[in-house]
């Protein structure tokens, strides 16, 4: 039966920027037989599959099957990459780390920058439906420290948690704009330890919610 192992093993690989040698050091094996398996010549026994989804933070089932919207994708011949799912909260220091990462999804790759870094938030709540986000839309978010005035991006606040906002600034004034008159800007304070811009919206994936 044809799985996704080798694919999934390339990417989270490269995602940790290391190279076939480093990632057979955490699994005893050489870089020849981690090359054997990402072009899906040869597969692993489960005692290894096991300590690669461990280092990883995935699941074994993932590994080896990746998930049904891989299926959906290639069978339509859409393009696609995958990018960290994050949580809502952020830690410490205003930013994700890898314990944050809820899933490795697929998203569309028209549009984005191979070159660039992405993840994923689902959207919650109303605040931004102006601009067309709903609540359960797919955020797709390029990584960047920093936007223009009026861009929409994800933002750490001093509460740890991860938000979708416009980012206005005027006087030295940074506010964090809603997209819906019925919610209140967020004045940021930029000397706060624990606000960081995380990314720029690039992509929304809508939330079909149909009702019988």
């Amino acid at each position: 039966m044809k799985t996704q192992f080798g694919t999934i093993v390339k990417q989270l690989r490269e995602r940790k920027g290391m190279d076939q040698k480093e990632l057979g050091e955490v699994v005893g094996v050489s870089d020849k037989t981690v090359s054997s398996w990402e072009i899906n010549r040869t597969e692993p026994k489960m005692g290894i599959v096991q300590q690669l989804a461990d280092y990883f933070g995935v699941s074994t089932d993932y590994l080896i099957k990746g998930n049904q919207d891989d299926v959906i994708y290639e069978s339509s011949n859409i393009g696609y990459t995958r990018v960290p799912l994050y949580e809502a909260i952020c830690c410490g220091n205003g930013g994700f780390v890898d314990e944050n990462i809820i899933d490795m999804i697929p998203v569309p790759s028209k549009g984005l920058n191979p070159r660039a870094e992405y993840f994923a938030q689902y959207a919650k709540g109303e605040s931004m439906k102006d601009a067309g986000i709903n609540d359960g839309d797919l955020l797709i978010f390029e990584r960047t420290s920093q936007v223009d005035d009026g861009v929409i991006g994800c933002f750490c606040d001093e509460d740890n948690v991860a938000t979708c906002k416009k980012y206005k600034e005027l006087n030295g004034i940074i506010m964090l704009q809603p997209m819906n008159s019925e919610f209140e800007p967020i004045v940021v304070d930029p000397l706060k330890d624990n606000f960081m811009c995380l990314g720029k919206l690039k992509k929304v994936i809508k939330d079909f919610d149909w009702e019988d």
